[in-house]
Parts: C-alpha cells; sequence; structure tokens
C-alpha cells in the first residue's frame, strides 16, 4: 500500500513539475512578481537611517534590496510553490543558476546583482559579503530602470538605471541573473561553497501539487 502511494505521489510531482515550465504559467507569474514588487513603492530602506522627526520614522514596515525581493516571494509563495529562505542577495544569487550575457536578453522581473569593496570609512568596517555581493535590485524591463531599495534614507523606487556610484562600496560589477529557477518552484543554492539552508515547499490551496 505505501509503495502504491508513493509511485502515486512521486507520479503527481513529475505532472507539477511539468506544469510549472509551461512558458505561459511562467511568464504570467513573472509578471505577477513584478506588480508584487511594485506594491512596496515608498517603503523605507531601514528605520535605524531615519530620526524620530523623519516622516519614515514611524512607518509600519522597512524593506532593504533583498527584504523587498524576499517580502513578495513570500508573498507569493502559493504561487511559487517554495518558502524563500532568509537569506541576503548572496544566498538570492546563489539560488539563481542562469547567468544573463547582455542586457538585451533581461526579462521583466529578472535581477541585478552587484559586487563589490567596502569602503573603510572612519575606521568603521563593513561586514563583507559572500562572493562580495552587496546589493540587488529587479529589472523592469524598460531600458536599464530597474526597482529596488538603494539608498539608506530612500525608499523603493524605479531608477533610471541599475548603474550608480555608491558611498559605501566602489569597484562595482553587475551580474544579469534569470529567475527562471524560481518560476519553476525551485529554489536550491547551485553554489560549491555555500549550501545555505534549503528552502522550504508550503503547497496551499492555489498549489498545483
Amino acid at each position: 500500500f505505501l509503495q502504491k502511494e508513493f509511485k502515486i505521489a512521486k507520479t503527481m510531482e513529475e505532472k507539477a513539475k511539468i506544469s510549472r515550465q509551461d512558458p505561459e504559467r511562467m511568464n504570467s507569474l513573472r509578471f505577477k512578481f513584478l506588480e508584487g514588487v511594485k506594491k512596496y513603492f515608498g517603503v523605507p530602506y531601514a528605520k535605524r537611517y531615519h530620526s524620530p522627526d523623519s516622516p519614515h520614522y514611524d512607518s509600519p514596515l522597512f524593506l532593504d534590496c533583498c527584504g523587498l525581493i524576499r517580502r513578495v516571494l513570500l508573498d507569493l509563495k502559493e504561487d511559487f510553490g517554495f518558502v524563500v529562505g532568509g537569506g541576503n542577495q548572496a544566498y538570492m544569487f546563489d539560488t539563481l543558476p542562469n547567468d544573463i550575457e547582455n542586457e538585451e536578453d533581461m526579462k521583466p522581473g529578472d535581477l541585478v546583482f552587484i559586487t563589490a569593496t567596502y569602503y573603510v570609512n572612519n575606521g568603521k568596517k563593513w561586514k563583507k559579503q559572500r562572493h562580495d555581493m552587496v546589493h540587488v535590485e529587479v529589472w523592469l524591463g524598460d531600458g536599464e530602470k530597474t526597482i529596488g531599495a538603494r539608498w539608506q534614507k530612500g525608499v523603493v523606487q524605479v531608477f533610471d538605471s541599475y548603474k550608480f556610484v555608491s558611498k559605501s562600496y566602489h569597484s562595482m560589477k553587475y551580474h544579469f541573473k534569470s529567475i527562471d529557477t524560481w518560476l519553476m518552484g525551485i529554489c536550491k543554492s547551485y553554489c560549491s561553497e555555500h549550501s545555505w539552508r534549503k528552502s522550504q515547499y508550503n503547497p496551499g490551496r492555489k498549489s498545483i501539487f
């Protein structure tokens, strides 16, 4: 009996996997993800950068660069079919194996990651990030425009270009990543150096399982 149940579950899993890879479904989820990002326009970066007299000091929500993406993935966990882990931009980078060489091949919702070296300001040293990964933004699909939480005292917004000058780090390099594996319901580390904590699958009523 248990063996029969296992075979049935395995068959359902294979059918679900094929369904997840359907191009129309993936494209629909891609734009749902992008619209989800847009819902957080105006949300400030972090409370610690605002004084009590700041209009953002008592904001009910704060989102940094990776926090924004994580929040949307959690909002849509039933659609994506997994619960994203709590890691930062380096973790997200490691879970997306498909590099994109040219801007022209980027699709709305794909991610732009930045590696860089932190400045040492007045003796203060920033925590070194894995892969020297310091930032991530979402590709809008309109020229070089991105959506992200870029500035410490800023908010989630559209930027005219993913390229910018930072006061915190230098020697910036840009890495384009496709989110196709996420759209297929796959979120695991592809990095030989960092296994991270495995993301959990959390099926809900909208799940295809």
